[in-house]
């Protein structure tokens, strides 16, 4: 595969942003720089290499912009499409596809280069002889797969993310700062977080209670505070039901706690085959059938893809853009 890949539309917005998104004081400006202050990162401006790039594992100097990136962990692909790069090898989740069909869908220019891509295996066992064959100039990981970090640096420079969806933005700004980008991404989330609130007040803020679940094939879970989604109601100011206030990426649920499932609206997934899981025994239960949001016709079922499985920036608006379409309603 050639050079890294601009994406020439993406580009143009995303360096009009930069200007009119520059001395905002609005709240969303300054949640993004606190998000900002948080993440690793060096102290170059955007497009001047050589730079070294602190991380969750150190730091690592990289000589020159990487053209050849490859990507190990949740969220990371998309964090490169959104900002107008994409790698030469990435991993696939289990019971997915290489590419998540909603970054088909967003990047409909780039279908050729993400086919391109070389498959590296699942993300919690890459394979690396077919990464270090596809010649990365950088890697990225998250820290969940931190015992890698000495094998995948053999191979290449590597960044290492926080992971775990609550750190979607500071992750965003750790990738983004590895390819010289970070403005971009200060930008992007700017404006993602005023759009939040914008939406969320809209629809009702903390009086709106969301209640998000996924029907995996081990297990049903409900999603707390610190999961992805669950920073994206708060980015809205919407509530949860009091059941998934839990400072905690999500719960596992038995039969008989469905009834903690319910909120004003009821966002689901349901991942891999529908067969795989115990989706169609819970939604025939007598106790998921008196839910008020049930009973109410507040029942969504989402893409599992951006909802509860990849934590990026486009994943997100997809996010933003399903509550705001169903609660608009």
């Amino acid at each position: 595969m050639g050079p890294l890949r601009l994406f020439p539309l993406l580009s143009a917005v995303l360096a009009a942003t930069v200007v009119t998104g520059c001395g905002s004081s609005d709240p969303a400006s300054s949640s993004a720089s606190s998000a900002a202050s948080k993440a690793p990162g060096s102290s170059a401006a955007d497009g001047d290499f050589p730079r070294t790039v602190a991380h969750e594992q150190g730091s690592t100097p990289l000589k020159a912009a990487p053209r050849r990136i490859a990507t190990i962990s949740t969220g990371q692909l998309d964090d490169l499409l959104t900002l107008g790069v994409v790698p030469v090898a990435t991993t696939r989740a289990d019971y997915a596809g290489l590419v998540p069909g909603y970054l088909r869908t967003a990047f409909p220019g780039q279908a050729e280069a993400l086919g391109s891509m070389t498959d590296i295996g699942t993300r919690t066992s890459p394979n690396l002889e077919k990464l270090a064959a596809a010649k990365p100039d950088l890697i990225l990981v998250n820290s969940t797969q931190g015992a890698l970090y000495p094998s995948l640096a053999a191979i290449a420079p590597t960044v290492v993310t926080k992971g775990r969806g609550v750190n979607w933005k500071k992750d965003l700004l750790t990738v983004a700062d590895a390819v010289g980008r970070r403005e971009r991404a200060r930008t992007l989330l700017t404006r993602f977080e005023k759009d939040a609130a914008d939406q969320g007040e809209k629809l009702g803020g903390e009086h709106t209670a969301l209640s998000m679940v996924r029907f995996n094939p081990d297990r049903v879970r409900m999603f707390g505070k610190k999961s992805f989604t669950g920073t994206i109601a708060d980015d809205m100011g919407l509530g949860r039901p009091e059941s998934q206030r839990f400072d905690d990426i999500s719960q596992d649920l038995s039969g008989e706690r469905i009834p903690q499932m319910d909120g004003d609206w009821i966002f689901y997934s349901v991942q891999g085959r529908p067969g795989k899981t115990d989706a169609a025994t819970y939604l025939s239960n007598p106790l998921w059938k008196k839910l008020g949001a049930v009973r109410g016709g507040h029942i969504v079922k989402v893409d599992d893809d951006p909802w509860y499985l990849n934590a990026g920036p486009t994943a997100a608006r997809v996010v933003l853009r399903d509550i705001t379409e169903h609660l608009g309603r």
